[in-house]
């Protein structure tokens, strides 16, 4: 069976396990996909602050993206460039909790081949046109979506304590992404 793995590193002939703060197993191991779309949101740029996207994959295969932020599709990929290795293997299926059609690998996987992809925000909203992509701007979702954002984005100042170093890059992050959000958790500070 083939799968996918999107990267920004060129030229790779083998996908190396590794760990790394994103890796919701807390172990080093490649992850796969058989989706090659959901293999393009993978294809990040470090450098670009960011958090986890609200990314669903349907039982159709289609991929819905809800905003976190105003613009976060065009913030995150804009201009990145990579690649989407394709491997074959018996590497199994949703054995990676909470991740339609992905799989992992303990083991080093030889890469067949790769295409590249000159920019993945282009990419990924070119599937839309066939169906297979849903766009939920942030903008127009619902009230209820609004308050879960909030909540998430509370915790993740608190948890980071990144109101007692504002200077810090991931803390004008969230000042310039949530600034009402922001001032709530600096004022909550305050107040303890």
């Amino acid at each position: 069976m083939d799968y996918y793995h999107g990267s920004i590193i060129p030229h790779l002939t083998e996908l190396h396990p590794f760990e790394g703060k994103e890796n919701n197993l807390k172990k080093p191991c490649v992850y796969l996909t058989t989706n090659p779309q959901l293999a393009i949101h993978y294809i990040r740029d470090k450098s670009r602050l960011w958090i986890s996207p609200t990314l669903d994959v349907r039982e159709d295969g289609v991929l819905v993206y809800q905003e976190m932020f105003s613009n976060a599709l065009e913030y995150m990929y804009k201009g990145v460039s990579g690649y989407v290795y394709r491997v074959s293997g018996d590497y199994g299926i949703n054995t990676v909790p909470g991740v339609r059609f992905a799989a992992v690998s303990d083991e080093p996987v030889p890469i067949i081949d790769s295409k590249f992809i000159p920019d993945v925000y282009d990419a990924i909203y070119s599937f839309a046109d066939d169906g297979k992509f849903i766009y939920d701007h942030y903008e127009d979702l619902p009230q209820l979506r609004h308050d879960k954002i909030r909540d998430w984005v509370l915790k993740w100042i608190k948890d980071g304590d990144w109101t007692s170093k504002p200077e810090e890059p991931m803390a004008r992050f969230y000042q310039e992404k949530w600034p009402e959000y922001w001032l709530e958790a600096v004022k909550a500070r305050q107040e303890t």
